[in-house]
């Protein structure tokens, strides 16, 4: 669509749950503006269009300079339209992804905007109902607009009367608890969700964790939140008090007006109770289960837009921001989802019994190498301080590889050296950039990084080939043929010496794992495995090798040192991708087809359970640190995060079309997700769940792999023949 009556559109800005917004050119009156369409249903819907034009009006004619202007409203070929100012700046919710927590007094001084907008509305008889940090546009200057109130309804309606079908407009994180429980709306409404907002400005988190929708009703409706200097210790006892009365059950008890929010929270600033603001990031608490935890499986939710007869609704993937409120010029930071899932649970204490040590790993020369996935390399070094190693070491954390390594006989790997310590892992960065884009050959369907660090492996599909990827000079510098077949995935063994290579023909009639000698480059058995073998994994001790046959619905077993098979286990269809645990006790399967993700017992090589995830789930890791598990959801472009302590679904990220592989950073702070139809690689953070940057690729990125010092990853783009060289780390 290249026009809308008298606007040309220009760009997609973002899109959410609320329609979308171009940035588009009024051709009648010659400017640049914001354009919002609705979904074309709402439209159709008799009562929601009297609404949309009776508080579209009241909205037009506010005059606060906090509310964003809107110029024109109506309706072209029956799809409703709002005609915004656009703004130059980014929303609140980028700007917390990017930032964290705020100081205090900042915090305070982007809220105390909002409630003027909030104040000049509620006299004009409008609520909001979606007060949200992505509907808060800020400016460089940090001058704050407010958008939206184009979709508000009138104060005095409840929950019921003021919605179609009975469905609820606003985002869960933020909504008062009368939305909930057919209350009375009112301008104490907006007042609750202004101090969620206050919360996550002082906190970097919301109050109530947990993302799905029986969890955050119930919290809202029954649980006392939080107390933000619990989480930010340079939040004071008095700004404390603030946020406890904002988020009162009782909207009687809350504050009368916004403003009246936003002057106590000034006052608690000059009350002289404020401590120095902690710059580090803040500690999410743990996870609080409800009488009404959601069943295994669910997902984050939003309410439905006003007019639909669903009264939850997944969230919007954000393939180009949140429309709800993404008013903000091409020229701002792009957003990040609006409603991102809580943080996740403390992490549990280590093992008991620590995994088999490996020999001395690999010195490496700290310029390239794999991830930090037990698939990529079996190798979770996190820190080079002798103190903290040593605690690391003793818990199970720290693996040491040792041994001898050529890249596949095709380029001199450096030696490993037992003598040289650990490698020093970078601290990853919430938006790398892009480097080089280097020509690999035709179909690169995966890559894999020895635990040397110093080459990889690339998977040529069609082409029948591995090639050699030198990541000290970041270029190839061979191949190796895979007889008969097509090579698939690659895991390597910890020491580096084997590389484990699934493979299958075009009709399916060879169905194998090559073993190959790293060393020489050459094949040295071939194991028959179940039909269509895919992304395989080797056991942190070396031993074992569990291949997911995705067409057989099964799991095989090879035993490394007679490279035979000892086990087929039986799964739920198809599975994709297994990833092991770092303590090697548990195995977990993505399962393509049926829509799960299995755990397995690698002791007794036994099915424990299934967690109903998203659908087509692809790609699995298992965090080094956490008890996480993160799956790529294939058909519905989302990540699901899983807790594995209680096998259930704790977050579900919308993301870009269509995710084909997900890994982590080397230290474990971001996770990596190659989208193939967005031909670009997201960035996502493991603790809050936001997605906080894209780097572009060439076309159809199928995989990414990460450096063991974490400096830089590897994206294969299967359409383009080629590898995009991101830079994940600080050059500082």
């Amino acid at each position: 669509m290249k026009r809308f009556g008298q606007y040309e559109l220009q760009s997609l800005i973002g899109r959410g749950g609320m329609g979308e917004v171009y940035l588009a050119h009024d051709d009648r009156r010659d400017r640049e503006v914001a354009l919002k369409l609705l979904p074309e249903g709402l439209g159709k819907d008799a009562d929601y269009e009297r609404r949309f034009r009776r508080e579209s009006y009241r909205a037009a004619r506010l005059r606060e300079p906090h509310v964003i202007p809107i110029h024109d409203y109506g309706e072209v070929d029956g799809r409703l339209y709002i005609d915004m100012r656009l703004v130059d700046g980014q929303d609140l919710a980028t700007l917390l992804a990017a930032e964290g927590a705020l100081p205090p007094e900042r915090a305070v001084a982007l809220v105390g905007q909002v409630a003027e907008a909030l104040d000049a509305a509620h006299e004009a008889d409008l609520i909001h109902r979606d007060v949200k940090p992505a509907n808060i546009l800020v400016t460089p200057n940090d001058f704050v607009y407010v958008a939206d109130f184009g979709i508000a309804h009138s104060v005095g309606q409840t929950q019921s009367t003021a919605t179609s079908n009975g469905a609820a407009a606003g985002t869960l994180d933020y909504m008062a608890p009368e939305r909930f429980t057919n209350g009375t709306i009112g301008p104490r409404t907006d007042v609750y969700s202004l101090a969620c907002v206050l919360f996550e400005c002082l906190t970097g988190t919301k109050p109530f964790l947990g993302g799905d929708f029986p969890t955050q009703v119930y919290a809202h409706v029954y649980l006392e939140p939080r107390r933000p200097s619990e989480i930010n210790p340079g939040v004071s006892a008095a700004l404390d008090a603030v946020v406890a009365r904002g988020l009162a059950k009782d909207p009687d008890e809350r504050f009368a007006s916004a403003g009246d929010l936003a002057r106590a929270a000034r006052e608690a600033l000059h009350a002289g109770q404020t401590v120095g603001f902690a710059t580090a990031a803040p500690t999410a608490a743990a996870t609080t289960v409800s009488p009404m935890a959601p069943p295994a499986g669910a997902t984050a939710v939003l309410a439905a837009p006003t007019g639909t007869s669903d009264p939850t609704t997944t969230i919007p993937a954000p393939r180009v921001g949140d429309a709800d409120a993404a008013h903000v010029s091409p020229t701002g930071s792009p957003s990040t989802p609006s409603t991102p899932p809580a943080a996740p649970p403390t992490p549990p204490p280590a093992p008991p019994t620590p995994p088999p040590t490996p020999p001395a790993r690999p010195a490496g020369d700290g310029s390239g190498g794999s991830a930090p996935k037990r698939r990529r390399a079996l190798v979770t070094v996190l820190v080079a301080v002798g103190a903290v190693l040593a605690v690391l070491a003793a818990v199970g954390l720290v693996a040491l590889l040792g041994g001898t390594s050529s890249p596949g006989g095709a380029s001199p790997g450096v030696p490993f050296d037992p003598e040289a310590g650990p490698r020093v892992v970078a601290t990853s960065v919430a938006r790398p950039t892009v480097g080089a884009t280097v020509q690999v050959g035709s179909t690169p369907g995966y890559m894999e990084i020895a635990p040397s660090g110093d080459f990889g492996y690339i998977a040529n599909r069609a082409a029948g080939v591995i090639t050699v990827f030198d990541t000290t000079r970041n270029a190839p510098t061979g191949v190796i043929p895979v007889p008969d077949g097509g090579p698939q995935f690659v895991a390597f063994s910890p020491d580096g010496s084997r590389a484990y290579v699934s493979i299958f023909n075009q009709d399916y009639s060879l169905n194998e794992v090559g073993v190959l000698d790293t060393e020489s480059g050459t094949f040295i058995a071939r194991v028959p495995t179940g039909k269509r073998p895919f992304a395989l994994d080797v056991s942190p001790d070396g031993r074992k090798v569990y291949v997911p046959n995705h067409d057989s619905g099964s799991l095989t077993v090879i035993d490394t040192a007679t490279n035979t098979v000892v086990n087929t286990i039986a799964l739920a269809p198809n599975p994709h991708w297994v990833d092991i645990s770092p303590d090697g006790t548990r195995v977990y399967a993505a399962n393509h087809e049926s829509n799960v993700i299995s755990t397995i017992d690698t002791s007794t090589d036994t099915v424990l359970g299934t967690v109903a995830v998203g659908k087509s789930p692809h790609s699995i890791i298992r965090h080094t640190t956490k008890p996480l598990v993160f799956n790529a959801n294939y058909d519905d472009s989302s990540v699901s995060v899983t807790d594995v302590n209680t096998n259930r679904v704790v977050a579900t990220i919308p993301t870009a079309s269509h995710p084909q592989d997900i890994t982590l950073s080397a230290d474990g702070k971001h996770a990596y997700l190659a989208t193939v139809d967005a031909n670009f690689i997201q960035v996502l953070d493991t603790t809050t769940f936001r997605l906080t940057g894209e780097v572009p690729t060439g076309r159809g990125p199928t995989s990414i792999a990460v450096s063991p010092d974490g400096r830089q990853g590897y994206a294969t783009n299967l359409l383009d023949g080629s590898v995009t060289v991101i830079n994940l780390a600080s050059t500082a």
